[in-house]
């Protein structure tokens, strides 16, 4: 039997570099009235902006006002947690290129080496750190990024 979300909460933005900003103030409030714990919404937040970013840098090659969609769901029927799945019609990712980005070592950046200095990957490595599963589903011309985080308990 599948779990149904006891609150759900979704919305469309306009691709730009200003979109994760917008849907995190959005979803800040809808965390206040479910109960997440701040330091929790913190992590959860920063996926969310890296996976929007993503979007909009990578899928949308920065082209702005195309459609990223962010739905966050939180179950709490038994082991409460959150779903959030992030959206684009872009440019797809293959599973191998998703499974080798997670997958991936935080290099430090070196002053003395500029081959450290690359910010590409550190998102995904991010977010597969403060998350417990992150997948890539596509249909169609619509690929989604679900990411699953265990929460210990809700207010």
């Amino acid at each position: 039997m599948t779990n149904s979300p006891t609150r759900r909460f979704g919305s469309t933005y306009p691709s730009s570099l200003d979109a994760s900003r917008d849907a995190c103030a959005e979803l800040n409030k809808f965390w206040q009235l479910t109960g997440i714990e701040e330091a929790v919404s913190a992590q959860v937040e920063l996926c969310i902006v890296e996976m929007m970013n993503n979007a909009f840098l990578h899928a949308y090659q920065q082209q702005e006002g195309l459609p990223i969609e962010l739905v966050c769901e939180l179950f709490t029927d038994s082991t409460p947690y959150l779903t959030l799945s992030v959206s684009d019609c872009g440019s797809a990712m293959s599973q191998q290129e998703l499974d080798s980005k997670l997958n991936n070592q935080f290099i430090e950046p070196d002053p003395d080496d500029d081959t450290t200095w690359t910010t590409s990957g550190r998102g995904f490595i991010i977010v597969s750190s403060l998350m417990d599963s992150v997948e890539l589903k596509t249909e169609g011309d619509k690929n989604t990024f679900v990411m699953k985080k265990e929460l210990s308990e809700i207010d």
